[in-house]
């Protein structure tokens, strides 16, 4: 473990560790004063010191609830009644912090998901609108079970919201508090929504393009006011990509001699290669190019936020209107089905990182045609 001088400098300087868990550094003139830094990004103050041949640690504070001199201060405290045999049982725990929710979005959520989460933008739209709406300057340590799930009926029962939305408030204030706990804001214990049940939901649905269907939604694509909606649609069909994967590609990505498109950055965080097939191929050399990008967008010049609008209007004139973007990758996916791929290459041309993921959407013998005809 490195010993250094622990100084206001350092603490701002120094980069969490991004190989392992932690990182803990020790003072080099303050016997046992320690800082530990998360892969998190939280640092904590340590006082690590032996007692009957046994190696202990107690908690002094982060660098967010302490300066560097108070936390040095408490290090004195500590060691003085450590020394102390009496005075030793009287060495308490710090109190539990006290963070509101609106303290912990602001000040470790938001900096956190930024760096963390690739598409972020549910994380922040369900914070806003379900947690902070009500519990904004409540104290996280003050919640209590009852209150979460006396909540989460209410979202349902009261407010005519959706089971699913109901429960991914469950799933998204549950993840706040193991973050607090990653950061040291809060003990492991403290967390009202263990054992909270989720509504059972029903409304599981997949659909799946036949090509009638398909051609008609390419007809109104390709009358559609946006100049690569043409491109785009058809794109996803034939790769079975993410919507994000197509909108962000780049010309780069894509090895036309060897046939290969890489994703560099994937849902899972991790790149994937997809295989170009002669269709794909001819739809590629289609597409005009204009700049870094596949599809940049006229008035940004870079990837397009959303094309729902255009989408919306192209299936409603088609008829279908239930249709969903994410659709277009299902009907990908049965398509391998039905082409007797197993399910482990449709895995892999997903980029599912797990079977279980493929299998309990694509388990079934889908009827619909085994091949897509885009002309």
């Amino acid at each position: 473990m490195p010993k250094l001088s622990i100084t206001n400098e350092f603490i701002k300087k120094v980069k969490p560790p991004t190989t392992k868990a932690k990182e803990q550094y020790f003072d080099i003139e303050l016997n046992g004063f320690m800082l530990e830094i998360k892969s998190t990004g939280s640092k904590t103050y340590y006082y690590r010191y032996r007692t009957n041949s046994k190696q202990k640690m107690k908690r002094i504070g982060t660098t967010i609830e302490l300066s560097l001199e108070d936390a040095k201060k408490s290090y004195y405290e500590l060691k003085e009644n450590q020394s102390n045999p009496i005075l030793t049982q009287e060495i308490k725990e710090p109190t539990i912090n006290p963070i509101t929710f609106q303290e912990f979005y602001d000040k470790h959520y938001l900096p956190y998901i930024h760096t963390h989460i690739k598409s972020y933008e549910t994380n922040i739209s369900v914070f806003k609108n379900h947690i902070l709406s009500h519990l904004a300057n409540t104290a996280m340590k003050d919640l209590k079970k009852p209150q979460v799930m006396a909540y989460h009926s209410s979202m349902v029962k009261d407010k005519n919201l959706a089971p699913a939305t109901a429960n991914k408030f469950i799933v998204f204030l549950g993840n706040a508090y193991r973050l607090s706990h990653e950061f040291e804001l809060l003990p492991n214990d403290i967390n009202p929504c263990k054992g909270v049940k989720e509504f059972e939901l029903n409304n599981q649905r997949q659909i799946f393009l036949n090509n009638t269907q398909a051609k008609r939604l390419l007809r109104y694509v390709q009358l559609s006011p946006n100049q690569h909606l043409q491109f785009i649609i058809p794109m996803l069909l034939l790769s079975g990509a993410r919507k994000r994967e197509v909108l962000d590609a780049q010309w780069c990505d894509f090895d036309m001699l060897n046939k290969l498109w890489t994703i560099p950055i994937t849902k899972s965080g991790k790149k994937r290669i997809l295989p170009i097939t002669p269709p794909l191929k001819e739809l590629i050399e289609s597409i005009p190019k204009q700049s870094k990008y596949l599809f940049p967008s006229p008035k940004t010049k870079k990837p397009y936020i959303t094309i729902f609008n255009s989408w919306n209007t192209a299936r409603v004139k088609a008829g279908l209107p239930e249709v969903r973007i994410h659709d277009l990758r299902h009907t990908y996916a049965s398509a391998l089905v039905n082409s007797k791929c197993s399910l482990y290459e449709v895995q892999m041309l997903l980029g599912h990182s797990t079977a279980k993921m493929t299998s309990n959407d694509y388990k079934r013998d889908f009827r619909v045609s085994r091949r897509l005809v885009l002309a």
